[in-house]
């Protein structure tokens, strides 16, 4: 196991991400012929001396001393031969590195196509010059040597942020779909590994001209913000400030994240959002609202709330009301609210929160209200019932 050190796209110092990453050299090579099968000792011994000559082409095919399905001997060609470089130990570092440009370049596409799926293996021993040469092979001429480029590009860029930032730069603005949502992707793999390199990219995506970028580079803001982050905060609060209504709402989705770990800061871009002349930002901003409970700023900004221009935001708000305060702060609340209500609906709800039921209530209600009666004592009770008695007794 070997460790590589991810740098800062911008100043090159050394990125630390919230727990320690190892790049494993040893990560899982691709499918080849001959795996699922146990050799012996001695015949891996053969097998790693060969994989070189078989890779560089200058033997045609190894034969293993197992079958396959229909029992024919299985031949490992040039291709598997590329496949198995990573299974190599670090004594090989040097020749390894050199097959694998040798593939880069071959003129046959499997062969390229085989080189793909190992180079980000092979680059944690030696990096040196492949993401150059992995972005020629993204304009290959061959499209399924494209495809794999781009699989190899998402599966890098999470290992090696510095080395890939120019070449995911490029791709997150390329003109062809495949290649910019595979870029998207790997963005998104980056953000989950190192979450500060990835948040630099989103923080030139989200002032690009391109509103498609900002949408798209809003809609991850939630993921960065899933942690304590002065970075992610300012994303979001340059998303919710943003002139397109749908980057906005993509930015707004983040709030609720928020609120799990940064209440205060939640309640700044609840504030923000509550206000919108976009709905689906203000629906978000209330349903915040709602998580973050009761509080002195939280109860001033519903109460604000239940006088906005929005029916929704209204009557959301208004039916949050009875959590926040005491019955007669409630009372005292609708009938200022009733004077200025036109929707009858509201106007219903808040002559309900405005009645008193001690005063204006059912006989059943009032009762609610009064104290309890004195218990009867045991003496005197016995002798109220002997009055009740002779009483009787008179009249009969």
């Amino acid at each position: 196991m070997s460790k590589y050190v991810a740098r800062h796209p911008k100043t090159g110092k050394p990125l630390f991400s919230e727990r320690e990453i190892e790049v494993e050299t040893n990560l899982r090579p691709p499918v080849s012929k001959w795996d699922g099968f146990e050799l012996s000792i001695f015949e891996l011994k053969e097998l790693y001396e060969n994989i070189i000559p078989l890779a560089k082409g200058e033997i045609a095919e190894y034969e293993l001393n197992h079958v396959d399905i229909v029992g024919k001997k299985i031949k490992l060609n040039r291709t598997d031969g590329i496949k198995a470089l990573p299974r190599l130990n670090s004594s090989f570092n040097n020749e390894l590195y050199d097959v694998l440009l040798m593939s880069l370049y071959d003129v046959n596409p499997e062969n390229r196509i085989a080189a793909l799926q190992i180079l980000h293996i092979c680059a944690c021993r030696k990096p040196d010059g492949l993401w150059d040469i992995l972005a020629e092979l993204l304009d290959d001429d061959v499209e399924e040597v494209r495809k794999t480029a781009i699989k190899s590009l998402i599966a890098s860029v999470p290992i090696f942020p510095s080395g890939c930032e120019v070449l995911l730069y490029i791709e997150l603005r390329h003109e062809e779909k495949y290649r910019r949502d595979g870029a998207w992707k790997a963005l998104s793999e980056l953000l989950k590994k190192w979450p500060d390199a990835a948040m630099e990219h989103l923080d030139v995506l989200s002032r690009d001209d391109d509103v498609d970028l900002r949408r798209r580079s809003a809609n991850m803001f939630s993921k960065a913000a899933n942690r304590k982050s002065a970075i992610a905060w300012d994303l979001v609060s340059w998303g919710l400030q943003d002139e397109d209504d749908k980057v906005r709402d993509n930015a707004s989705k983040a709030i609720r994240t928020v609120t799990h770990h940064e209440p205060r800061q939640a309640l700044i871009f609840a504030e923000m959002a509550l206000f919108d002349t976009y709905k689906p930002v203000r629906k978000r901003a209330v349903l915040a609202l709602e998580k973050l409970g009761a509080g002195s700023r939280v109860n001033s900004l519903i109460i604000r709330g239940c006088r906005h221009k929005d029916y929704e935001i209204r009557k959301n708000c208004i039916k949050m009301l009875p959590r926040l305060m005491s019955e007669d702060e409630l009372r005292d609340l609708s009938f200022e609210l009733l004077n200025n209500e036109k929707n009858k609906a509201l106007k219903d709800i808040l002559t309900e929160y405005s009645r008193d039921e001690q005063l204006e209530g059912t006989e059943i209600e009032k009762n609610k209200f009064l104290a309890p009666a004195e218990p009867i004592d045991p003496l005197e009770k016995e002798i109220n019932q002997e009055k009740i008695k002779k009483n009787e007794n008179k009249k009969v």
